[in-house]
């Protein structure tokens, strides 16, 4: 094993790594204080979209409270991913000084027994059988690294071990991800995917587990390592293994490289004296993780810290940026279908208005219509009775008509009442439908948005529209009829034409009756009108329909706040990643501004970082030095016509491009070549959108 002294590369380079470490914890502090600001300014925004929109709201203020809940939840979810953040902060803050090597791997892959070896420890943490030992964090200083013992993953119940594992992480510079002999399992690929997603450097330690504290044992691996312990077939069968989980997760298999070592010959060769100590110990392979670990410090130790600072700080923005588009999707189909509503409530609005008067005069018709049917007979039957009047009153109140009138106008405000309760029903059921249903990607069409939602909220406000309790504030009148009294007159009947003044006594009787009763009706109309117009119109439809549009204003100010926020959020990120290129620019060629000018950043770490720049470069052997060591493929392209900058970017594998409209672009291609456009997960594609601004959508020849 390389041993460090004070003038060899290594430790030059662990000097540079804690320059480099101060100085971008400054820089990620600046980033999240700009973050914050972000933010802030974003809930301030909303804050004043609700107060504007609640000086005009109902009283119920369902409106401003749903709104307000939408701001409390954006503000809660903030906070909890804050906390996280600070967090991991001050756990870099106090790891400044050192270059982090985490053991990563499940339960009894041999981590414990590994540390142990390395640092010479009496073996007491080292697990026996099923047991596991290691349920909280160990640290220990070896050659100048920090190495970080983590709980395994994958035991029984060992969710909250994992967990531990996962906040370690972000910490470390390189991880040392633990295989087991006995089986690669699927949990592996689960904690690869994980691990791959965070950009951390990965070498793969496959420990062989054969038990050599039995005497003869250990003298028939000595005496034959590779038939005994390193079995080439064996090996080869689990690292076909791993390789099919890493290109699972979206690693290149090409840079998959497993380090077979046996983690209990390297502990028994530090408590066994002598010649069999030696021999355990070159045995156990251990030298070769520990120099591939120097290696990576003095090859790429600056790089490592300035990636675990912000790629760090880089995702978490991410985090915040998420969750901005989540809600904004969310209130994206939130207003799609309030505006909807909106335009059914106005069509039904207009209907109501045109139909309500017409159904009520009807209705008043129809519960005169006896009565005015029964005038002829009141008149002849009464008109020489002197208590005509009274006669009267007893005759109309028999048809009850108020009653009539009142159940008609009852059925109307119910019929009003329901609608809008069945207009609230289906706008809550197609609320569920909407929130709940994932679209899947026909692998079609592509749009910028796709790559923000890459490593893809929120809460819908339902029942806007609430029923309405009617009382008896909806009679309209007293629904008395008393007006049509008449006072009746009584002709003399003694003259020598009485029959023929009692003819037209009865008819001049009749005709006021109707008269008055035709003055009645269309009093009755008119108030009715009128309580429509105040009773259900205004202080019913409207309010609903007033509601629902200032609830559509509102959401249309949160999107465009958050569309805003998201664009500044973008804005940091490209920051971070431009630090990152120059940073990295520099310490492989120890010189400032050797990196052009870049108009726009679109990196997935660990897979590709594509920039868009207007200024002449053409030091490719720059890009692949950076690219090797950032395990990222650095593509370069000129800001020159959309269809060139995608011809660039899919060179040899599309046969024709087309801009059908602004921003819109067909590419057409072999069908061998489909799935190399798309790539994995639709990630190519997803980046080439992104770069370029525009939608893409893939059509095979």
């Amino acid at each position: 094993m390389k041993e460090a002294v004070d003038d060899t590369p290594y430790l030059s380079s662990l000097q540079s790594c804690n320059r480099v470490a101060r100085e971008e914890y400054t820089a990620v502090q600046a980033y999240f204080e700009s973050c914050d600001t972000i933010i802030e300014a974003l809930r301030k925004k909303l804050q004043g979209v609700i107060e504007h929109g609640s000086k005009a709201l109902s009283e119920n203020k369902m409106v401003e409270d749903g709104l307000t809940n939408m701001l409390q939840d954006l503000e809660r979810d903030y906070g909890r991913l804050l906390s996280k953040r600070n967090a991991n902060l001050a756990k870099l803050k106090r790891s400044l000084d050192c270059f982090n090597v985490m053991l990563f791997g499940r339960t009894m892959a041999g981590k414990s027994t590994i540390r142990e070896a390395i640092t010479r420890g009496d073996g007491q943490t080292i697990g026996k059988g099923a047991q596991r030992t290691t349920r909280d964090v160990k640290e220990y200083e070896w050659n100048n690294l920090r190495i970080i013992d983590t709980p395994g993953f994958g035991a029984y119940n060992g969710q909250e071990d994992t967990q531990i594992a996962h906040e370690i992480l972000e910490q470390s510079d390189v991880v040392l991800f633990m295989l087991n002999s006995d089986s690669i399992q699927e949990s592996t690929f689960i904690e690869l995917d994980y691990v791959h997603k965070l950009n951390k450097p990965l070498i793969f330690v496959l420990n062989i587990k054969k038990d050599l504290e039995n005497e003869g044992n250990r003298r028939r691996a000595l005496r034959s390592p590779e038939k005994y312990i390193f079995k080439e077939e064996d090996i080869q069968e689990h690292t076909d293994r791993l390789n099919n989980l890493a290109s699972r997760a979206g690693i290149n298999p090409s840079t998959v490289r497993i380090i077979p070592i046996h983690a209990q010959a390297a502990f028994l060769a530090t408590v066994m004296p002598g010649e069999e100590g030696l021999q355990l110990h070159e045995l156990s392979r251990i030298d070769q993780v520990l120099n591939a670990l120097i290696d990576e410090v003095e090859g790429n130790g600056p790089i490592r810290r300035v990636q675990t600072f912000l790629d760090s700080s880089l995702h978490h923005v991410e985090e915040q940026s998420l969750l901005i588009l989540s809600q904004r999707d969310r209130l994206t189909k939130l207003l799609q279908q309030y505006e909807s509503g909106l335009t059914r409530i106005y069509q039904w609005k207009v209907k109501t208005l045109r139909d309500a008067p017409r159904l009520l005069s009807k209705e008043v018709d129809v519960a005169f219509k006896p009565l005015v049917d029964s005038v002829a007979d009141f008149v002849d039957d009464h008109i020489e009775d002197e208590n005509a009047a009274v006669a009267w009153e007893r005759h109309y109140k028999s048809f009850k008509i108020t009653k009539k009138v009142e159940r008609s106008v009852q059925a109307l405000a119910e019929q009003v009442v329901e609608e809008l309760q069945d207009f609230n029903r289906e706008m809550n059921e197609g609320l569920e439908i909407t929130l709940s249903f994932e679209v899947a990607h026909d692998g079609r069409n592509f749009s910028e948005f796709d790559f923000k939602r890459i490593n893809g909220w929120g809460s819908a406000i339902a029942g806007v529209v609430t029923a309405i309790a009617f009382f008896n504030s909806w009679n309209p009148v007293g629904w008395v009829a008393a007006g049509v009294g008449i006072l009746f007159t009584i002709f003399s009947l003694f003259s020598d034409s009485r029959a023929k003044k009692l003819k037209e006594a009865k008819s001049k009787q009749r005709q006021a009756l109707l008269e008055d009763i035709e003055k009645s009706k269309q009093k009755i109309k008119a108030s009715l009108e009128s309580w429509f117009d105040i009773s259900i119109y205004r202080a019913v439809i409207l309010p609903v329909e007033h509601n629902l549009s200032l609830l559509c204003q509102a959401l249309n100010g949160f999107i465009s706040e958050m569309d805003s926020t998201d664009s500044q959020l973008y804005s940091l990120r490209h920051d971070i990643n431009f630090r990152l290129l120059n940073r990295v620019s520099y310490i492989i060629k120890k010189q400032h501004f050797v990196m052009p000018k870049v108009l726009k950043i679109v990196r997935l770490p660990g897979y590709a970082c594509y920039f868009l720049t207007s200024d002449y470069f053409r030091d490719s052997e720059l890009l692949r030095a950076m690219g090797k060591a950032m395990r990222e493929k650095i593509i370069l392209v000129y800001d020159t016509s959309l269809d060139k900058k995608i011809s660039h970017l899919y060179r040899g594998l599309v046969e024709k491009i087309e801009l059908s409209e602004k921003d819109k672009v067909s590419v057409f291609a072999q069908k061998r070549n489909i799935s190399k456009i798309i790539g994995k997960d639709h990630r190519r594609i997803k980046m080439v959108a992104a770069l370029c601004s525009c939608e893409i959508t893939l059509i095979p020849i």
